[in-house]
């Protein structure tokens, strides 16, 4: 049964990424238990705004090639500071998919990253067209925080369960948007696996990007793009949900 669009409880969150089964082909290892008593390890620092811990920049056990430490600036207006928000390096990537005990293929972790990204950009550019409804009273959204919740079926999620050929997203999002300090909008965001999306970036990912039902303003800005809805249904039957915004 599907949660719906309710506000999330504290959960751990994540990038948006395919299963792992698509995300690469080698299972990473775990190192093995000694005998010795141990103590237990201390609890991982998380940051607030992504549910996450600072990802090292230095190899993995049993890494074989090295990875780039380099990070891209998003488009992406970080709330409270100056700068944008900054996507993980490829070694940091390795390190996040290891954590979730998730297949990682160092070898493919440019690429893998790349469509994070990129998937990122596009799932900010969606929000925006919905944040235009506001443009005259906030020009300058940005993003507050976000937080993953794979396992929690939107009801969007659902329907598409029940009678999409796309079935379930393989992620989802909850995006908290700081409508210029007027008030935070929560924004459910779904990824499809779409072999017909037809996006220009060739990654075959459908985005579905609304405001949660949140607010009676929340209900009305989702009126107030009627053609939106009925692309959104269209993309779901007859696919090319890779231009959604």
């Amino acid at each position: 049964m599907a949660s719906g669009d309710n506000e999330p409880s504290a959960s751990s969150g994540s990038c948006p990424m395919r299963s792992a089964s698509r995300a690469s082909t080698a299972e990473a290892t775990s190192g093995s238990s000694s005998g010795c008593p141990m103590r237990r390890p201390a609890p991982e620092t998380l940051n607030p705004r992504n549910m996450m811990p600072e990802m090292p920049q230095t190899p993995a056990a049993d890494q074989h090639i090295e990875l780039s430490k380099s990070r891209e600036m998003s488009s992406i207006p970080k709330t409270g500071e100056s700068e944008n928000w900054v996507y993980p390096s490829p070694q940091q990537f390795y390190h996040a998919l290891l954590r979730k005990n998730k297949e990682a293929e160092a070898e493919a972790m440019d690429a893998v990253v790349y469509a994070h990204n990129v998937t990122n950009e596009r799932s900010w550019k969606a929000v925006l067209e919905w944040e235009k409804l506001h443009n005259k009273t906030c020009p300058d959204p940005s993003l507050i925080r976000f937080v993953g919740r794979q396992t929690d079926l939107s009801w969007g999620g659902w329907w598409s369960k029940s009678l999409s050929y796309r079935g379930v997203p393989f992620d989802r999002h909850d995006w908290f948007v700081d409508r210029c300090g007027q008030r935070t909008v929560r924004y459910v965001i779904d990824y499809y696996d779409d072999p017909a999306a037809g996006d220009a970036e060739d990654l075959s990912i459908t985005i579905e990007a609304r405001p949660a039902l949140d607010s009676p303003g929340d209900l009305l800005d989702r009126c107030r793009r009627p053609f939106w809805q009925v692309r959104r249904v269209w993309a779901a039957v007859f696919g090319g949900g890779g231009n959604l915004q």
